[in-house]
């Protein structure tokens, strides 16, 4: 049965002293003084007692027979700190050691024999004031803490003087970080705001702290864990010292993203969020990877003739059916919907339209237009409103863009508002195309293709080699062939320009067996030096691969230039495997069978399924500069990347880290047992004869 006293009046102490005229006396005198007496007449009956009962502070001896002061305080102290059971060591006036040994194991004070009674009784008293304090702060803190959960807000806590923050997990979970996940510094929270409002936030902090407010209030968007904009109000108050300088900044953050990115009527996302999203879909890092999208706006012809006829509720009501309809004929789960092959898709109310659309992740030009033609079926569905049977029609502007472009989401906006403008022009339920960059882009795609045509007759092509490394050594293990073009007119342009043109041309056959064969043949020039044991690595398409005979072509070159087949990789990108797996094995099987290596490039941005490792004769992979470049900084890449390692060693594949730029990557890799390294940290692309100069030097350090 616990027997803990109930008594919250009088403070309750424990005075534990083996000798019962020591014992008695303490406790007479401290009784006259108000307080509220227990004894121990030994260190086991005091752990006793502590266990079963509540004090508010202990008198301890230090010699006891059975279990001396000091054994008692260590086993206390596992349990109550010294804000929660304030412990007083008593001892002969001699025994410095053992005071010295009792204050670093968690005694609060002493006091040696005999005793002086004043002196004591005031530190008690000190103790006891101390742990009445400590008390009240606590529970303040608990209800403070409560309140706050049941408003679901997150609370921090800035001390300005040790330039740390205390981030509550609520606060922490607002933008999707975990408990360990997030640090304590003002600039953890300052990077996360978006760029256009983070100094207006701090310009809010600082005139606070400079006591030209009241208050800290201020609304600003802040990073999500998953990449999207999330609206944030933050509250606070400053503490300030007696001379009126801040000391402290404690508030309150709460979400109002509802709010502030959710249109009121209709509940989907409004301007604000639909500018979010689009922005970060343009953002300048994630443009160096190729992909579409699409972005229409929507305008109700005749809406505002409606909402006059009949009333302004029954205008809110065609709105809201109207935003209903267009999320339903673009839901993924729908089959029929991925004949436009979006990847996602966010319906918005928007202030140039009645409603826009982002479509992210298009498979090419003709998506937009597909989409659009979706959602005038949609909206032309007769409707009921107020008792009249509607038919709607609706006009849209369209962008069809690609990431490239380079374009940002006002571009794209007032690209998609001109378009828009035309489509109403024309008459109701239109749409139009907005077509000044297709027709820049169509007048650029003929004049290089025809650039392009004479370059492979004129000999414009060049081939650069970007060596191989070994990481433990610095050895030169290989080379990978990329193509140039040198232009008479723009100098070099890079494979990404010209080789999307080629296969859409027809000329990637033509191209691709000139740079085997080019290949093939600086190689074998190399080989009479010290190249016997250098690889070379060429890349082939999609469409290369889907072109008949293209095995008995490359045994063709490797014939016609004495090339050993067992020197030659073959690169291919993981999109190959969603075609054809059977034909892909054949030619891939037919390949390897004489000898050339199968490498993957740009391993883990594409096909996700590792089926085809198992299937297919793969012989290494080359990790894509994606995880590459972040994993001397990144958890995620470091295991991404090292996960890979341990699964290709298993199936006695070679792996190559493309894109190291650093010597921390470098060292990193060298750490998680990476055989291959390739990147500008190494080498650039050389041509032929720089790269046989470079087989005569010393490994790399």
């Amino acid at each position: 049965m616990d027997e803990r006293t109930t008594d919250n009046q009088a403070p309750r102490i424990l005075v534990v002293d083996d000798n019962a005229m020591n014992r008695d006396l303490l406790v007479r005198r401290l009784a006259r003084q108000g307080f509220a007496m227990d004894t121990a007449s030994g260190g086991l009956e005091a752990l006793e007692k502590v266990a079963k009962n509540s004090y508010d502070l202990v008198l301890l001896d230090i010699n006891m027979p059975d279990l001396d002061g000091i054994s008692v305080l260590s086993q206390v102290r596992e349990t109550k700190d010294q804000s929660e059971l304030p412990i007083i060591m008593v001892s002969a006036r001699d025994a410095s050691d053992s005071i010295a040994e009792a204050i670093n194991k968690g005694a609060n004070d002493y006091i040696t024999k005999p005793v002086d009674f004043p002196v004591a009784q005031a530190r008690i008293r000190t103790q006891l004031d101390v742990l009445q304090t400590h008390k009240k702060l606590k529970e303040s803190e608990e209800r403070y803490a409560l309140a706050f959960r049941g408003a679901n807000d997150g609370l921090w806590d800035w001390d300005i003087q040790n330039g740390r923050v205390y981030f509550s997990q609520r606060w922490k979970d607002m933008l999707g970080y975990g408990q360990e996940e997030f640090g304590n510094q003002p600039d953890d929270w300052f990077n996360l705001v978006h760029p256009e409002e983070v100094e207006r936030l701090k310009l809010a902090v600082e005139n606070h702290l400079l006591g030209q407010s009241d208050a800290l209030e201020h609304e600003y968007r802040a990073l999500h864990k998953d990449g999207t904009f999330r609206w944030l109000l933050t509250r606070g108050v400053a503490s300030r010292g007696a001379d009126g300088q801040a000391v402290r900044l404690s508030g309150s953050q709460t979400d109002v993203t509802r709010t502030k990115a959710y249109d009121p009527i209709t509940s989907i996302p409004n301007k604000f969020l639909f500018m979010d999203r689009l922005e970060w879909l343009l953002d300048k890092e994630r443009r160096k990877r190729r992909g579409r999208y699409a972005v229409l706006l929507i305008h109700i012809d005749r809406l505002d003739e409606l909402r006059q006829t009949l009333g302004p509720v029954a205008g809110e009501e065609i709105i809201i059916n109207a935003a209903y309809r267009l999320i339903d004929s673009l839901r993924v789960e729908d089959s029929v919907s991925r004949l436009f092959e979006a990847e996602a898709t966010t319906v918005s109310r928007h202030d140039e339209a009645d409603f826009a659309v982002l479509a992210e992740g298009c498979r090419d030009e003709s998506t937009a237009p597909k989409i659009a033609e979706r959602l005038r079926q949609a909206i032309t569905k007769p409707m009921e409103v107020a008792g009249e049977n509607l038919v709607l029609t609706a006009s849209m502007g369209i962008v069809a863009g690609a990431m490239e472009e380079g374009l940002d989401a006002t571009e794209v906006i007032a690209h998609a508002a001109s378009a828009l403008s035309r489509a109403r022009r024309k008459g109701p339920g239109n749409y139009e195309l907005f077509d000044k960059h297709m027709q820049q882009r169509a007048i650029a795609r003929l004049k290089m293709e025809t650039d392009l045509r004479r370059a492979v007759a004129d000999g414009q092509l060049a081939l650069h080699y970007q060596p191989i490394v070994k990481l433990d050594s610095g050895e030169i293990a290989g080379c990978e062939a990329l193509a140039r073009w040198r232009h008479p007119e723009r100098g070099n342009i890079p494979p990404a320009e010209f080789i999307p043109l080629a296969e859409e041309t027809g000329l990637i056959d033509l191209i691709g067996d000139w740079v085997l064969e080019e290949a093939c043949t600086q190689h074998q020039k190399w080989s009479d030096g010290r190249a016997d044991k250098v690889d070379l690595s060429v890349n082939f398409s999609l469409l290369q691969m889907q072109r008949d005979g293209v095995e008995d072509r490359v045994m063709d070159i490797l014939n016609k230039t004495g090339m050993d087949p067992r020197r030659l990789k073959i690169e291919i990108t993981e999109s190959i495997f969603m075609e054809d797996m059977d034909r892909i094995k054949g030619i891939l099987s037919a390949l390897n069978d004489e000898g050339i290596g199968i490498a993957i490039d740009d391993y883990g941005t594409g096909y996700s399924s590792l089926s085809y490792l198992k299937r297919l004769p793969i012989t290494h992979l080359k990790i894509d500069r994606s995880f590459i470049g972040d994993v001397s900084s990144d958890i995620a890449a470091q295991a991404i990347v090292q996960s890979t390692l341990l699964m290709a060693q298993s199936l006695g594949i070679e792996v190559v880290a493309e894109g190291i730029e650093t010597i921390d990557q470098e060292a990193l890799l060298k750490v998680l047992k990476a055989e291959y390294g390739q990147g500008y940290h190494f080498w650039r692309p050389i041509s032929g004869d720089d790269f046989a100069a470079l087989l005569t030097r010393p490994a790399h350090p």
